[in-house]
């Protein structure tokens, strides 16, 4: 449904004040990334590790968005004016197709009022090559500005609500989108539900074999019978027995659907 990229490749390659820019994108869009898909919303992340200046990045990442199957584009940046100032100067997002302007005018608002941010709003530029370069509606997101002694301060105490609200406002593009995160969890039967000891047992010693396990719930999540977060909760170790078997059904299922 979206590609999402950090808008620079790295410390040292954006703008660099009271925080540095590129360093800052990446470790964002990551974090986003992983929200995103908790929510249910399929992502592509890009990250460009390879360019060695401006050009070839901006090269790199429109080529990337480009060859992803999404219907929107979206990249994350931090902005800079010509001189440090104590404060706060505010977030906003820029477009180019008019089409998304009430979309992103949203997106600046909700930023804001995370961040406690001033709201600098959404604002066209006809100019930017990320923006004129993409194939689908796209924006570009200017968090706040890393010369601001206040807009920096509000990030680093807000981050996790600006990432939040990011992602809430980016689903809500989406209105079919299964938010997996307010889904209830699946239910999964208590001990007495196995009433065969000895086939527990070979449920359990199949359970221990984590590599088979991830590439079992890899292959779920690939055929759709289930969300990505319950990959992820094996991987942080949050998956139960009974978590397992529960998936296991629905694959099974799935699989039997697709025959």
């Amino acid at each position: 449904m979206l590609t999402i990229s950090a808008g620079h490749y790295g410390k040292g390659t954006g703008a660099s004040s009271y925080m540095d820019e590129g360093e800052e994108t990446v470790a964002l869009v990551q974090e986003l990334g992983k929200k995103l898909r908790q929510k249910g919303v399929k992502v592509n992340v890009i990250i460009d590790k390879q360019s060695k200046n401006q050009l070839q990045n901006l090269a790199y990442i429109v080529k990337q968005h480009n060859a992803t199957q999404r219907e929107l584009d979206v990249s994350v940046h931090f902005n800079s004016s010509p001189t440090r100032q104590k404060e706060g100067i505010g977030t906003e997002v820029l477009y180019v197709n008019p089409s998304i302007s009430t979309f992103a005018q949203k997106m600046s608002s909700e930023i804001a009022k995370a961040g406690k941010f001033k709201n600098r709003g959404a604002k066209q530029r006809t100019n930017l090559a990320f923006l004129n370069g993409t194939a689908k509606k796209a924006i570009l997101i200017e968090v706040c500005f890393v010369n601001s002694v206040q807009d920096v301060k509000l990030y680093r105490s807000n981050k996790n609500h600006i990432i939040d609200a990011i992602a809430e406002t980016l689903t809500s593009y989406f209105p079919n989108t299964a938010r997996s995160v307010k889904s209830a969890p699946l239910q999964t039967p208590n001990k007495q539900t196995i009433t065969s000891k000895a086939l527990q047992q070979k449920a359990e010693a199949l359970f221990q074999d984590k590599e088979a396990v991830r590439e079992q719930l890899k292959q779920g999540v690939q055929i759709g019978a289930f969300q990505p977060i319950w990959l992820e909760n094996f991987e942080l170790g949050k998956l139960t027995f009974y978590d397992y078997i529960a998936l296991t059904t629905l694959q099974y299922q799935k699989n039997n659907s697709n025959m």
